[in-house]
């Protein structure tokens, strides 16, 4: 899926407007992808077979994986960062035009058994907002309020909560600020700026108005170090502890919750 509405500009006038300012990125599923620069601003575009119209967006596969993130990544300059608060040398990538895990460490698989660092021990640190029965299995998600895909993950999640499956704990990041002019960053302050058991409640309501509290930057700072620990790829990602011990993760939307209850109940 490329997240965008086709405009009426073809490839090649597109070329010929952006001239030096526009970099190839190759085919993905069948479409050419294009990136033209302007300073520091930048646009993604997907040409159509015909190369007739192009698609400004962003591509994801079935799983929520955006795909323009990796294809971007190579290209210099390309990958955003944002000073939160007036410390200087505080900045946090917050981009999503290159994976938060380093290149050389393959991506491991939904579920995988032992998370490097310690998945867990990481989530464990953050800020974060937590629902649910204190008795049920807890669940742990990374997720970009502004990301459709964590709403979607939080919306499949809510009726084990309700129901005292899952107790689940909402770790707010900022990883699609170039997507929204930094309008991630500005929820995910929101939502840190609330107490813990009413931050997913705010966060689901769309209340997430009014300026943050002192202490939200450094919450903020402290989500995004561990997003970077356990090599997040992008939201949502979920870990939780198995019965045995094992730490098991998801990246991306889950498509069978009943699947993860039963992995973190051991059955």
């Amino acid at each position: 899926m490329v997240a965008g509405i086709p405009a009426d500009l073809s490839v090649t006038r597109l070329r010929a407007i952006a001239g030096t300012g526009l970099t190839e990125l190759g085919e993905r599923h069948g479409l050419q992808g294009l990136l033209v620069r302007n300073g520091d601003a930048f646009q993604v575009f997907y040409a159509t077979p015909t190369g007739e119209q192009v698609i400004p967006g962003v591509m994801w596969d079935a799983t929520g994986k955006n795909l323009t993130r990796e294809q971007v990544s190579a290209v210099e300059g390309a990958i955003p960062t944002v000073t939160i608060g007036d410390v200087p040398t505080a900045r946090i990538a917050v981009n999503t035009a290159s994976p938060l895990r380093p290149a050389a460490q393959p991506a491991s698989p939904a579920g995988s058994v032992q998370l490097p660092g310690g998945g867990l021990a990481a989530a464990e640190r953050t800020s974060a907002g937590t629902v649910g029965n204190a008795a049920a299995p807890h669940l742990w998600m990374f997720a970009d309020p502004q990301c459709g895909y964590s709403v979607q993950a939080m919306q499949r999640l809510q009726p084990l909560i309700a129901s005292g499956r899952v107790r689940l704990s909402v770790i707010p990041v900022a990883i699609l600020d170039h997507q929204n002019t930094g309008r991630s960053t500005i929820d995910s302050l929101a939502m840190l700026s609330k107490p813990g058991e009413q931050m997913v409640a705010a966060w689901s309501r769309g209340d997430l108005q009014g300026p943050p509290a002192a202490d939200a930057a450094a919450r903020l700072r402290g989500n995004m170090e561990a997003a970077r620990a356990i090599g997040l790829r992008g939201t949502p990602t979920l870990v939780w502890r198995r019965p045995d011990g094992t730490e098991g993760r998801q990246d991306g939307m889950p498509s069978d919750v009943d699947a993860l209850v039963a992995s973190m109940q051991g059955g």
